[in-house]
């Protein structure tokens, strides 16, 4: 492939930028690119000089989520067999650095968002269920109810109220983020990397207690196979309403 799916630079001192750069899929997380991207996050964990990693997207939109053909080429024991999405998981997860996220319009350490940001999970309409923690980590962040109507009903959420709710740290103007997101980074790189390392550890590891990724992977595998995923794909990339089964 010709174009360079992950823009890497090094805009502060003890600072790594790592963004999303597969525009025409409004960086849909294809293997191809979560491949370049923990390559390229491997590489910053490993460097000394980097003290801090932020995750980002283009001016417009961040992430669009997973590749919904990608999605469709895989039944359940296709899902179960490549582990489908644990390894972005695991490897996010395997940072001892802090993890920024600067959304305009991922399972890191903190979120930072524009006023134009929307947050959703809308697996459901294609006959799925969020993976890659997803049912987990929001629930954890935002309580069980507002879960259940975010995962549910598939309706996103606007920034104000991912920041009302507890799911991210901040929320800017559009077009500041980035900027903000630096001077935080750059903040976070003065710091004892040691105790940013142990307190990351201790945050995330209250985190994780009550948590069951195991038992929503084998669901999520699980609903690959299933004939409601087969229509709900199968309707999205036709670009119809779908006739789910009884």
């Amino acid at each position: 492939m010709s174009e360079t799916l992950v823009n890497v630079s090094n805009p502060v001192d003890g600072v790594r930028v790592l963004a999303f750069n597969r525009p025409t899929k409004r960086n849909a997380l294809s293997q191809e690119l979560i491949d370049v991207f923990l390559r390229d996050l491997g590489a910053a964990a490993a460097d000394q000089s980097v003290k801090v990693v932020v995750v980002t997207g283009s001016s417009t939109f961040f992430c669009a989520g997973a590749d919904i053909k990608e999605i469709s080429e895989l039944d359940a024991d296709g899902a179960r067999q490549c582990r489908y999405l644990e390894d972005l998981c695991q490897g996010l997860q395997s940072v001892r650095k802090p993890v920024v996220a600067a959304v305009e319009g991922m399972a890191c350490d903190l979120i930072f968002a524009s006023t134009s940001s929307r947050f959703g999970l809308p697996e459901v309409s294609i006959g799925l269920l969020p993976g890659a923690g997803g049912t987990q980590r929001l629930t954890n962040a935002v309580g069980k109810y507002k879960a259940m109507q975010m995962i549910l009903l598939g309706t996103p959420i606007t920034a104000a109220e991912a920041s009302a709710a507890g799911l991210v740290a901040d929320v800017f103007e559009p077009g500041n983020v980035l900027d903000k997101v630096l001077q935080t980074a750059s903040k976070l790189a003065s710091m004892s990397p040691s105790a940013l390392s142990l307190a990351k550890e201790a945050v995330c590891r209250s985190d994780d207690l009550g948590r069951d990724d195991s038992f929503e992977r084998s669901l999520y595998y699980y609903a690959f196979g299933t004939q409601d995923k087969r229509e709900g794909v199968g309707a999205f990339l036709e670009k119809r309403a779908p006739k789910w089964g009884m």
